[in-house]
């Protein structure tokens, strides 16, 4: 373990180091027990998602020749596709954290919340590569998916993984109590997929399906990334502060779920 400076100001420094090697520790356990020793099992990992960002990219761009905004369809059917893998991806694999885990907690120093900080690291580290390794292929092909606002682009990803945070922890909470919940959070994904606007531009559709959509929080990160892309985009329905406080609220309630049915999470 490292030398670490022990109480400062009131702050024990060496529970913050012993937690970082626990985290570290199963983070390592966590790669090799799900994906083997050699890299090709971790390489398929990052496959998936991938093949699911080209496949539906190329798909789409094909079938809408006639881009609803911008010159290339790759370019709007990508960066709605994008906030589903950075978002319901780990969002999804984080809450089968405990449940693959239990064993661990036979330990004093692995905690649930431990567990699904490691889990969610590995999982924004594989989103992170699909990004750049899709943004690199695209590059290749001549295709620029490059947003034109950077640190727009940047804020609306941070909040994006946010809010896949916040929905990982709460998900994780309520599966490991209801073992039916994981496939119902599976119909979630695909009710929050299919109304986010990823594949069709939301002031085409009646203001009624507008305001449906609106209250979805996927469709906000939609919304902010494309607006990276298209000055002006989302102006009538992008709100960050609804999607950041969606967010936040998912985040408490997940820490508090966490933090009081503790011992239900260990021995149900």
């Amino acid at each position: 373990m490292r030398n670490a400076p022990g109480k400062i100001n009131g702050f024990d420094w060496d529970v913050l180091d012993a937690r970082v090697d626990v985290i570290g520790a199963l983070i390592l356990r966590d790669m090799r027990t799900r994906f083997g020793r050699s890299h090709l099992g971790y390489l398929l990992a990052v496959a998936w998602p991938l093949t699911h960002l080209i496949t539906i990219t190329t798909i789409m761009s094909i079938a809408n020749r006639v881009v609803p905004i911008g010159t290339e369809p790759a370019v709007f059917i990508s960066s709605g596709v994008l906030p589903y893998i950075l978002c319901l991806y780990p969002a999804r694999t984080m809450g089968l954290s405990i449940e693959t885990n239990r064993l661990l907690f036979l330990f004093p120093a692995v905690t649930p919340i431990n567990v699904i900080i490691a889990r969610g690291i590995i999982e924004f580290l594989t989103a992170a590569l699909v990004v750049i390794l899709f943004f690199i292929g695209a590059s290749i092909l001549g295709v620029n998916v490059l947003p034109a606002n950077y640190s727009t682009w940047l804020v609306s990803v941070l909040s994006t993984i946010y809010f896949s945070i916040s929905m990982g922890l709460i998900n994780t909470v309520i599966g490991s109590i209801f073992k039916f919940w994981h496939v119902f959070f599976l119909v979630i994904m695909f009710g929050m997929y299919s109304s986010s606007g990823a594949f069709v531009l939301p002031s085409n559709l009646p203001q009624s399906t507008q305001n449906a959509m609106w209250y979805n929080p996927l469709f906000h990160c939609v919304e902010w990334i494309r607006s990276s892309y298209f000055e002006g985009y989302g102006d009538g329905n992008l709100s960050q502060f609804y999607l950041l406080s969606f967010a936040t609220c998912l985040l408490f309630l997940g820490l508090l779920g966490e933090r009081f049915i503790r011992g239900k999470l260990l021995f149900q």
